[in-house]
């Protein structure tokens, strides 16, 4: 072969390599594409000769997100791109995948979202050693959300089980035994054998079992006829005592339609069965027992319109009517229903029939106007033809029971709110002093280099004193807030000469502002006599402190003004800037303890927001009054009172 035909034959090869190679890089191109429509984060680590973990390739939606694409990360260890809090949590499954362990973990990392992290050992050097993973992230808050949610559910479904009043139980598809409850086991003293079903008992019995489990299996829920059991006969240990019981039987389906338990509410009925033969037996005497009752008992036709029968006369101390106002005029009781529960009260009221019994809660306006609850249970009566005769309940006023409920549920969320805000507040208090504590400790090291010079020692001294100053006002902030919260907190009464707290805090701030290039003004009434009043100097002084540092603070350019008006008995404080101002979802918020608000603008400013709580209680523990006024960027204004006092107050 000639070198002509040598030299053809290598630039084939070479363009076969480039075409090749182009090839590979659009394959790697699309690969790419592909990763960054990822809902996930892709990438691979390697470990550094300094044993830090560096990020070689990292892609998709979520590094876009955070800013973690590989052009983003070059040169970065894994602390310097994801941040330390997130790096202290994922650190221990990085060291185990080195170690050459699949590892996963989940947890929260970024903006309160929940992530699933996998890491893969990928790449091993000669001697076996892991020098390369390969990860991928993903942010899985919903499902998350979706889990609690589903064990909220479930407890909560299992504490209605438990603590219901009603027996329950419930048996699986097959009719045998799964569980009960407490009420259960105290109506029967006992739970069934191992190896008893329902169905098998059923089958054995026949007749009205039999067809009444056959509805149930069809879908209807059933009420059983009432039966007279004795735990005497089960075991001798328990008294000879013969309740009657009346039971509801209902399915459970899956959404397929396959019956997955059945369900059975069982109630002891004795009472009222026995209350109905004695009805029976003496009108007069039973008339006497139901007026002297503190339940309201009625009868009616069983059928539409259930026209009343009988209500006994307490029910005027219940609602102010007579019994003749329900007895002489069909619709009285409708019409006097809470509109909102007229129409679900109706309609259960119509579906007795089916049932053979319900119970209902509704509320019912009285003769004054008022609104009782009432719970209404009523139970249709058959003749010995098993045709309905009549239809007999009982009201009972559970007004109380429902306004502690209410009571009970906003006490509850009360209670959660107040937990979940001092665990903010603690991690935030935990930032706010590491802050100046990182500042004193810092420069203290740096003093030690004997290289200094005078002017960067005293420098580093000022950055010293000012951290220690502010850890000080931290330390001092949460012992008041401590002695506030916990009651310990008391008022030292003594004559106060108001206008000269006025100059002084006008003396006191007046260099401050000036640095910083503001306008300080005060606001005094012109009087040639001094103001005096009998309250807490210290408090008074540490209320317009702590709002006049809250201006300065928030406000970089125009006014604050501060000062006085006298108000009847009291003397109303106010101050006034035009700084960043407080949105007005959160000024109903800025004065409670443990909370911090953001007004959008105040990010960058030091505190840990305890003044302005402080403030509020001091205000209350003098027996005034504060509130505020504020539009977003345009400024605010805080207003308080104390009352004019010439003497100490009593106790």
């Amino acid at each position: 072969m000639s070198i002509r035909d040598e030299l053809d034959e290598a630039q084939k090869t070479i363009a076969r390599l480039e075409k090749q190679l182009a090839g590979v890089q659009a394959r790697e191109e699309n690969l790419l594409k592909i990763i960054g429509t990822l809902n996930s984060h892709i990438y691979r680590c390697q470990i550094g000769d300094d044993g830090e973990y560096y990020p070689l390739f990292s892609e998709g939606q979520i590094a876009r997100k955070y800013k973690m694409q590989t052009h983003q990360v070059k040169g970065k260890n894994l602390k310097e791109v994801m941040g330390v809090r997130a790096y202290e949590r994922l650190q221990p499954y990085y060291d185990e995948a080195f170690e050459g362990n699949a590892v996963e973990y989940s947890g929260f990392l970024y903006d309160k979202h929940f992530f699933s992290v996998k890491l893969v050992p990928a790449v091993r050097n000669s001697d076996g050693k892991v020098i390369e993973i390969v990860g991928i992230t993903q942010d899985i808050t919903s499902v998350h959300k979706s889990q609690l949610e589903t064990r909220k559910m479930s407890d909560v479904l299992n504490r209605i089980i438990e603590h219901n009043p009603y027996s329950i139980q419930i048996l699986d598809d097959k009719g045998y035994h799964v569980r009960s409850n407490a009420a259960f086991i105290d109506l029967f003293k006992t739970e069934p054998d191992e190896g008893w079903s329902i169905l098998e008992d059923a089958q054995i019995e026949g007749g009205g079992l039999q067809q009444l489990l056959k509805r149930v299996l069809a879908g209807e829920v059933v009420q059983t006829p009432p039966i007279w059991y004795n735990a005497h006969l089960v075991d001798e240990k328990y008294p000879d005592n013969l309740v009657c019981i009346g039971s509801v039987i209902f399915p459970v389906f899956l959404s397929d339609g396959k019956l997955e338990y059945i369900v059975l509410m069982h109630e002891d009925i004795t009472e009222r069965v026995r209350a109905q033969e004695a009805l029976q037996q003496s009108g007069e005497r039973m008339k006497y027992l139901l007026s002297s009752n503190p339940a309201v008992i009625y009868t009616s036709e069983p059928f539409m319109p259930f026209k009343w029968t009988y209500i006994s006369e307490n029910v005027l101390i219940l609602t102010g009517f007579d019994a003749s106002d329900f007895l002489n005029h069909p619709s009285f009781w409708s019409e006097h229903l809470h509109p909102e529960d007229q129409l679900d009260t109706l309609y259960t009221l119509e579906t007795v029939l089916e049932k053979g019994q319900n119970v209902m809660e509704y509320r019912f306006r009285c003769k004054d106007g008022s609104y009782i609850w009432i719970q209404d249970e009523a139970k249709v009566m058959y003749d010995g033809k098993g045709n309905p005769i009549e239809l007999i309940g009982y009201w009972v006023d559970i007004t109380k029971r429902k306004e502690a409920d209410e009571e009970l549920l906003q006490a509850k969320e009360k209670a959660e709110e107040s937990d979940r805000l001092k665990s903010a507040f603690l991690a935030n208090m935990s930032h706010e002093i590491r802050t100046p504590m990182n500042g004193i400790m810092g420069f203290a090291d740096l003093l030690k280099d004997p290289q200094l010079t005078g002017d960067e020692k005293e420098e580093y001294v000022n950055i010293i004193r000012k951290s220690g100053h502010r850890l000080l006002g931290i330390i001092n902030d949460l012992i008041n807030i401590s002695k506030i919260e916990s009651g310990q907190m008391d008022v030292k009464h003594e004559m106060v000469n108001v206008r000269e707290q006025m100059d002084y805090l006008f003396k006191f701030f007046s260099v401050e502002t000036i640095e910083k290039g503001l306008d300080l003004k005060k606001s005094c009434p012109e009087t040639k006599n001094p103001l005096l009043v009998m309250t807490d100097k210290e408090k008074l002084y540490a209320i317009l402190t702590n709002l006049i540092k809250n201006s300065v603070k928030f406000t970089d350019q125009g006014t604050i003004e501060f000062g006085y008006h006298i108000k009847d008995d009291f003397i109303e404080f106010f101050v006034r800037d035009t700084g960043i101002g407080i949105s007005e979802e959160n000024q109903h918020t800025v004065l409670e303890r443990f909370i911090q608000v953001d007004s959008g603008f105040s990010s960058g400013y030091e505190g840990a927001g305890l003044g302005l709580s402080i403030s509020k209680a001091y205000v209350e523990l003098l027996g005034g009054d504060i509130w505020l006024k504020s539009e977003l960027g345009e400024g605010t204004t805080f207003y308080f009172t104390i009352p004019v006092m010439t003497e100490i107050p009593d106790a």
